[in-house]
């Protein structure tokens, strides 16, 4: 199933199910208002979603309406957290190479992460607002995972079993900054600001062969 969040009813927005086709939508009344209380209680909200989902795709769903993708919010327009990571070890190296740094060893069993803004999100047709084009705007396109609860100590194959929806998000760097922030040795700070995600999450299944091992696997 696909879904999304309108810009309306706070600051979390309100939680739909969208069509296949990204062409209608159905809000979830009575299952969760928004994305956030969904996956506090997805054991639960998840089998009433997708049933949901599935009247909107035989046109049973009651209160069916023509999504205006302008009238979108971030899916999940703010996180508890959301943390970066770089996973896909052929564009690391890449990188590092264009800069004329190796990959350590360590990396490939101590994978890099860093703690990102989680207060807010950009919607899918928001603009990306920054103090000064100056700073040096740049945008990356990344693959986001929704996880439920994932114990402390979980094993690979353990925190794979709680990703639960799969979406994009437009990664917002300020490469001006990020030198001096990097050189006092404490981390992203005012170089990283909010992302913009897509304009919807979709449970894993929707990927069919596109996801394996719990990674994105497409090359389209």
């Amino acid at each position: 199933m696909k879904l999304g969040s309108l810009k309306e009813g706070g600051r979390d927005g309100t939680l739909i199910v969208v069509s296949r086709d990204l062409t209608r939508a159905v809000r979830a009344t009575g299952i969760a208002d928004t994305m956030q209380r969904a996956l506090e209680d997805w054991s639960n909200t998840a089998p009433r979603l997708n049933a949901l989902a599935g009247k909107l795709e035989s046109g049973e769903a009651e209160g069916a309406f023509d999504l205006d993708h302008a009238a979108l919010a971030a899916p999940l327009p703010r996180a508890y957290e959301f943390v970066d990571g770089s996973a896909y070890l052929p564009h690391v190296a890449r990188v590092r190479r264009a800069r004329g740094a190796e990959v350590p060893e360590s990396f490939y069993t101590d994978p890099l992460m860093y703690q990102a803004v989680s207060a807010g999100f950009y919607g899918p047709l928001d603009p990306v607002v920054v103090p000064d084009e100056a700073h040096g705007i740049d945008l990356e396109a990344e693959i986001v995972v929704v996880t439920d609860d994932v114990p402390m100590g979980a094993s690979a194959e353990q925190a794979a079993g709680h990703i639960q929806l799969v979406g994009l998000v437009n990664d917002v760097s300020l490469r001006g900054l990020i030198p001096g922030e990097l050189a006092k040795g404490f981390g992203f700070l005012q170089s990283k600001p909010r992302s913009a995600l897509s304009p919807v999450f979709v449970t894993p299944d929707e990927l069919g062969d596109a996801w394996r091992d719990a990674k994105v696997t497409c090359r389209c």
